[in-house]
């Protein structure tokens, strides 16, 4: 139940941010300091509460947290929000935060006073069975939970079950209450051996590393692969699949082989940080999920040698959940502050192989191992540095804010200067250097393409209200005459500012153009609950990036959009995409909506230009009977079963990868 509720509710709040890898990391730093607090309060009961009162303080917690069921996502406000970070954190402690505590507080808590009635037996072996649990039930969401369940039944399904769990629980805590052998123990905790500070700072470090190499692996992965919850889910399964292994067993984690193995890794790591999107997605997907794997046994393997006996337990799931946090909060709020690209990705390698290398040396002097750790961390440095230097060399403009990095590049393509924008690794925009060709728009909205003749026939009537959702480089408003309204809506404010200061197609544009920063819906909702003019175009460019924000594609994004644009005008929808197939669903929408769809496919001219894909959705009886539209489009042929169709209550992303 604890991991079942991270992708659950995560989703659910993932399109009003953005839709983008940052929305998971934010979550991340709720659930792991969430998960400190229930640690720490499960620690300070056992060892200041005798054992009687642990049980009464628990049940008391058990049945408050029902008071705030069901769990369940709504929005703070219809505004922009200027502290996404902020909301995010308030809207989860409203949602889940009381029951998701009230769980990370139990799991220690069962495992102390299984150690205090299974005298000389270790507890540890429920850790690694909880593991498997989580494991199994962070599976069933992507292919069981998701693609049956709307986002409404979901919370209300998961808070019966944690109501039943409760009521299972406080019946466990009274019988055991009446044992024999559990009144037995008097004192609140058992003596046993002391830790050195060595050791927490060990604890702590190796779990501080496992969550950077957890949350910096799914961000690389996300970055320009759609952030569904299975791409959160593989690498959570894979961080609590190395617990399992090295938890249950000290033998299965094998010192020498996975250091060996984790050498071989950090490289691919390495090479996957700058040319990663180069490779298809199952490629891209099988390389971090061995990296990270590898990684996360090394960690986890070092802390379950390191582990204390089970007098310790609580300080050392303590130091452990510290350490996770503390890996959360550098991801989330200082790595963003301090560096413009995701460097700790590759630059946790580089500190794991120097811990170990000091932890080593800490219990065995200057010996091999801590000799060779070492050695390792300097080569991986060296080549990175290396790479790092080549690969910023295009570089004019670079920047990362809560909804990625961002930078503007100048390459030479067929003998011309181009600069691009580019998020992540997608071409958000493209123009030439040359002044001469300023006006030129190129790439995804090249002329001849969809976007460019949307906006050319809906000119054929006169000067033209358009609005646009995502602005990129702004290359649309090039395609803007006198007298024309052009309104784009951005997200993100860095692609504003990179728009304005290093491109010229907003500023050289012949239309009256306005930029509103906020997300695109609520922006367009407060348009339709007030006197505005209808538009004779929209146009969606905001799926190329792959981290799609799903809730501008649904039923209900659609009828807003209706009640916004002409009876006979258009809605053009840019759906080029490296990862997902979004034809099916843009045909079953339109036939959901009573709209005729129209496809326009355009092959690439030269390599280094783009294949682009536009929909568009009009009843305009000249448009979608144009002869000379006719000659361009694109056969549609999406079979029935095939067609998908979208609510705000449900979208299943993984059925539309490609």
């Amino acid at each position: 139940m604890l991991f079942q509720v991270q992708p659950l509710i995560a989703k659910q709040i993932l399109p009003y941010f953005g839709g983008g890898s940052s929305v998971w990391t934010t979550c991340m730093l709720f659930f792991q300091g969430t998960l400190l607090l229930g640690y720490g309060y499960s620690h300070l009961i056992a060892k200041y509460l005798p054992v009687r009162k642990q049980l009464f303080c628990h049940a008391s917690l058990l049945v408050l947290s029902l008071l705030l069921l069901p769990i369940g996502y709504e929005a703070l406000s219809s505004e922009a929000s200027q502290s996404p970070l902020t909301d995010i954190l308030l809207i989860l402690f409203l949602s889940v935060g009381v029951p998701y505590f009230t769980l990370s507080a139990t799991a220690p808590l069962v495992q102390k006073w299984f150690a205090l009635v299974n005298e000389g037996k270790s507890p540890y072996f429920l850790y690694s069975w909880s593991n498997a649990a989580s494991l199994l039930a962070l599976l069933s969401f992507p292919f069981v939970i998701e693609p049956v369940l709307s986002s409404s039944t979901q919370n209300v399904t998961w808070s019966l079950v944690y109501a039943v769990f409760v009521a299972a629980f406080l019946s466990m805590l009274w019988q055991i209450s009446k044992s024999e052998k559990f009144n037995q123990v008097k004192s609140a905790e058992q003596a046993g051996s002391t830790v050195k500070l060595s050791s927490f700072l060990f604890w702590f470090g190796y779990s501080a590393l496992g969550v950077i190499f957890l949350v910096a692996t799914t961000n690389a992965i996300t970055q320009n692969v759609a952030p569904i919850p299975f791409l959160w889910i593989l690498p959570l399964c894979l961080y609590l699949l190395s617990f399992i292994v090295c938890f249950h067993h000290e033998k299965w984690y094998v010192r020498w082989y996975w250091l060996a193995f984790l050498a071989l890794c950090s490289a691919i790591a390495i090479f996957l940080f700058f040319i990663g999107a180069q490779f298809d997605f199952i490629t891209q997907l099988v390389l971090f999920s061995c990296v990270l794997f590898t990684a996360c046994m090394v960690c986890h393997g070092e802390l379950a040698k390191a582990k204390p006996d089970a007098s310790q337990l609580t300080p050392f799931y303590l130091t452990m959940s510290f350490g996770g946090f503390a890996g959360s909060v550098f991801i989330a709020l200082i790595a963003p502050q301090i560096w413009t690209q995701f460097l700790e990705f590759p630059l946790a390698f580089i500190v794991l192989f120097a811990l170990i290398a000091v932890h080593q040396f800490n219990q065995q002097g200057m010996k091999k191992l801590p000799v060779v750790s070492f050695v390792i961390a300097g080569l991986i440095s060296a080549l990175f540095v290396t790479l790092n230097s080549a690969y910023q060399q295009t570089d004019i403009y670079q920047e990362r804010n809560f909804f990625g990095v961002l930078s503007v590049k100048e390459v030479e393509i067929q003998g011309e200067m181009e600069r691009r924008l580019i998020d992540g690794t997608t071409s958000h925009g493209t123009q030439y250097v040359d002044k001469n060709k300023h006006h030129i728009p190129l790439s995804y909205f090249r002329a001849g393409t969809g976007g460019a003749l949307a906006i050319q026939t809906a000119q054929q009537n006169g000067a033209i209200n358009a609005g646009f959702i995502g602005l990129g480089a702004g290359a649309l408003a090039a395609y803007g005459k006198a007298g024309d309204t052009f309104t784009f809506y951005e997200l993100n404010p860095s692609v504003i500012n990179a728009a304005n200061n290093y491109f010229t197609f907003l500023s050289g544009s012949k239309a009256d153009v306005k930029v509103i920063e906020g997300d695109a819906r609520l922006s367009l909702a407060s348009l339709s609950n007030s006197d505005f003019k209808p538009l004779d175009l929209l146009v969606l460019d905001a799926f190329s990036g792959d981290s799609i924000p799903q809730h501008l594609i649904t039923v209900e994004a659609i009828k807003l959009y209706q009640k916004l644009v002409k009876e006979q005008g258009i809605l053009a929808f840019h759906i080029s995409n490296s990862h997902l197939h979004l034809l099916p669903l843009m045909v079953g929408l339109s036939k959901e909506l009573g709209y005729e769809l129209m496809y326009f496919r355009t092959k690439a001219d030269y390599e280094g230009q783009h294949d682009t894909d536009w929909v568009w959705m009009t009843n305009n009886p000249a448009v979608i009977n144009s002869a000379k539209l006719k000659l361009t489009q694109t056969p549609v042929n999406v079979p029935k079963d095939k067609q998908v169709i979208w609510t705000d209550d449900f979208s299943h992303l993984l059925s539309l990868l490609k």
